[in-house]
């Protein structure tokens, strides 16, 4: 039987093949290699791929309208900063990438960078009051069949009716922070809390703190769970670590968190490290928390997507069915 709970697995897709540096003159953008990625990530059966932001990358949306392009079914989750844009002229995007993808766009409402190379001088502090009115008018433009006007501290239009509305009845909108502010404007707007990997007891926390936020809002029971997690697999244990030492060469199991955590780096890095098995069963157990959506990522785009999709969802499969479709397994 089906859970009964909606999972989800995102992969995350690059540009172009990760080299550091980039060779001389070499452009930070493969359409090749980014639908060779995009198509390996639907045929493993992941459910949409992350296509991230940075002040120096490739357009977003336009990267996520040729990934539409390649694949049938894969969702298109877009990283999208405000501050670059206005609000309005990003409901209009993201309302145009939803019909042209058949309905498989969604936002990730990120904040981080160096705002300053793009002109937005924004102080920090004020980010999340940004935030919440920019998610606002989004939600606003997507849905007022009648023209409306808006004035806050950050953001004003007069009249503003959207002729294209996105197909999907409610384009979700990813967000993730941890400070209490972003707990707050998730409880307020997002339809998935995205968190960075921790161990088990400080995503109870997460959780905890994002729930009770959105029940202050009206909003009980409205946001699900997401969690980012990078994995290195093994056919044994041993071989899993010996993987990890190749390309973490400060990892160490005096940092192991739970059953199979590393947690060794700053940042976005908290990697499950083990067998199939054993990152399949660290899995579900976030799921028995709540977590119904986790971004998946491992060190060599191509590689790691044919590899996840071949060893590792079959075993989460068995733990946490999904609820995915026929076309999933067709082949290219």
């Amino acid at each position: 039987m089906l859970s009964a709970s909606r999972v989800e697995l995102i992969g995350v897709l690059p540009a172009r093949e990760i080299r550091e540096p980039l060779p001389p003159g070499a452009v930070p953008l493969d359409k090749a290699y980014l639908g060779a990625c995009a198509r390996a990530l639907e045929h493993g059966g992941f459910d949409a791929a992350l296509i991230g932001w940075h002040d120096a990358a490739a357009d977003g949306l336009q990267v996520a309208a040729h990934v539409a392009q390649q694949t049938r079914r894969l969702g298109l989750l877009v990283a999208h900063r405000p501050g670059l844009l206005a609000p309005t002229e990003a409901a209009r995007q993201f309302a145009t990438l939803d019909h042209f993808s058949d309905g498989r766009a969604a936002l990730l409402l990120v904040e981080d960078g160096v705002p300053q190379r793009d002109g937005d001088f924004l102080e920090r502090s004020d980010w999340p009051a940004r935030g919440d009115e920019y998610l606002g008018l989004l939600r606003q433009a997507w849905s007022s069949t009648r023209p409306f006007d808006f004035e806050g501290r950050h953001y004003r239009v007069q009249g503003h009716q959207a002729a294209l509305r996105p197909l999907q009845a409610r384009l979700p909108i990813h967000c993730g922070g941890a400070s209490p502010a972003a707990a707050r404007l998730a409880g307020r707007h997002a339809d998935v809390y995205a968190m960075a990997g921790e161990p088990l007891a400080s995503v109870a926390v997460r959780i905890g703190m994002v729930r009770a936020a959105a029940a202050r809002e009206g909003r009980a029971g409205a946001v699900r769970f997401g969690l980012s997690l990078r994995v290195v697999l093994g056919a044994s244990e041993a071989a899993a670590w010996e993987r990890a030492g190749r390309l973490l060469p400060f990892a160490s199991r005096g940092q192991v968190f739970d059953d199979c955590l590393w947690c060794g780096l700053d940042g976005d890095s908290a990697t499950l490290v083990g067998t199939p098995e054993q990152v399949a069963e660290a899995f579900a157990a976030y799921h028995r928390l709540g977590v119904e959506s986790f971004r998946v990522r491992g060190f060599d785009p191509l590689a790691d997507a044919i590899e996840f999709g071949r060893e590792l969802l079959p075993q989460v499969r068995e733990r946490i069915p999904l609820r995915l479709p026929v076309e999933v397994f067709a082949p290219f």
